[in-house]
């Protein structure tokens, strides 16, 4: 129908631009978090515009389901959350250069709702795959020394690939959600092309050094192959998938001083240490541990209500100055818990965060009822690395727009589309 024609070009315009998009002015201007934010502001406003005007469109879907109840449920508990902010203004907008408060949240949603209008997802799709091989294809270039982009001072001698991203993490972040989506195009469309996209993505990934993103990427592929097991031509594929996977990992790790392996053979080295208790545990996860703990303990003082969207740098240094700086050796502002999940409940109270988990599960469960395609995997993927990175502008609306997606609503008249 023309609606869902008109709003897979409104969102295959989103996933293609937005994540690309940067102001690059050089010093210590924000090249890459609230110009992304603004346009994602324009699109949600062209979407609603458009909604509006098909408003007897949307009369022909059943939007009123389980998903929506429970995605309602939650922002009924962030909302809540808000008159018990420390900080309302913060709360409400987020910090500078991340941006990601309650009215960006509300606009994720905005986007998640939007999105399960759409039945057939293969353009949008393949708008954001060729994002996402202009991704790959910078993130690799930057590794190697060359970024003909202007730089902030911030960045100025990284090395990782970041991409337009902003962030090795976030770059990573981004990657393990690629890695299925170009699976998907070796199975079900170009098998060939598909092998290329998929060669970059994992090469790119592999440059982020993001040792999170390489957990919830393998996690991500093997439930992707899993799904795709009736495919036809399955044990080829798959064995050019691990024969591509192999070569670009030595590649890699012998141009980059056994990075990759170093790296690897860190993640169970620090797991037993956390596990013992050693002197060394709070290093573990670049810090991560001696962040956990410290949200934990946040947590604990106020379970029901939270803190405020991005409270938390001041919160560490109200607190935990002297443990910073037995640890750490220096301060530093930790403006988010390194774990989406810890950074819901310290942020807008458990909950909220029993709210999100409950609508993810809700999703999950009803896209495995439906039998939906490799998306189900992407969001897998997410979901295993939010448990070491944070939420981020750059990468987070892709997830709610994608989680979307996964469960288009139904019509009332005719039956759902494949």
């Amino acid at each position: 129908m023309a609606f869902e024609k008109g709003l897979q070009k409104i969102y295959a315009a989103l996933c293609l631009i937005v994540p690309l998009f940067i102001w690059p002015k050089g010093g210590n201007s924000d090249h890459f978090y609230l110009p992304k934010l603004v346009l994602l502001v324009l699109f949600a406003f062209v979407l609603l515009v458009y909604l509006i005007y098909h408003r007897e469109e949307i009369k022909k879907f059943k939007v009123m389901d389980s998903i929506t109840f429970a995605s309602l449920a939650f922002l009924l508990m962030l909302t809540l959350s808000l008159f018990f902010a420390l900080d309302l203004k913060e709360s409400l907008f987020g910090r500078v250069y991340r941006y990601e408060g309650y009215l960006t949240i509300v606009l994720y949603l905005f986007l998640f709702w939007g999105s399960r209008f759409i039945r057939n997802d293969k353009w949008v799709l393949r708008m954001l795959l060729a994002g996402i091989v202009v991704q790959a294809i910078y993130g690799i270039a930057q590794t190697s020394g060359f970024d003909p982009i202007l730089r902030d001072d911030v960045r100025l001698g990284w090395q990782s690939a970041f991409g337009t991203l902003g962030n090795p993490n976030f770059y990573g972040s981004f990657m393990v959600m690629a890695l299925p989506l170009s699976i998907w195009y070796m199975f079900k469309h170009q098998f060939h092309i598909g092998a290329v996209i998929y060669a970059l993505v994992f090469y790119a990934l592999l440059a982020s050094m993001t040792r999170g993103a390489w957990l919830g990427a393998s996690v991500g592929l093997f439930v992707c192959l899993g799904l795709a097991r009736k495919s036809t031509c399955y044990l080829s594929k798959i064995s050019l998938i691990f024969v591509i996977s192999f070569v670009l990992l030595v590649q890699f790790n012998s141009s980059h001083q056994n990075q990759v392996v170093t790296q690897a053979l860190s993640i169970p080295k620090e797991a037993v240490e956390v596990l013992v208790q050693a002197e060394t545990a709070p290093q573990a996860g670049s810090y991560r541990i001696f962040i956990w703990t410290h949200v934990i303990e946040l947590i604990k003082e106020r379970p029901v209500t939270g803190y405020g969207f991005d409270y938390l740098p001041k919160l560490f240094f109200e607190h935990y100055q002297t443990d910073m700086q037995s640890v750490m050796g220096r301060l530093m502002t930790i403006d988010k818990a390194h774990n989406e999940y810890l950074n819901i409940a310290v942020a807008a109270g458990i909950p909220s965060l029993i709210a999100y988990l409950t609508l993810v599960f809700v999703v999950l469960k009803n896209s495995l009822s439906k039998e939906k395609n490799l998306l189900f995997a992407v969001i897998i993927a997410y979901l295993v690395q939010a448990f070491f990175n944070i939420s981020v502008v750059s990468v987070a609306f892709l997830f709610w727009i994608l989680l979307g997606r996964l469960v288009p609503y139904a019509s009332k008249f005719i039956s759902e589309a494949d």
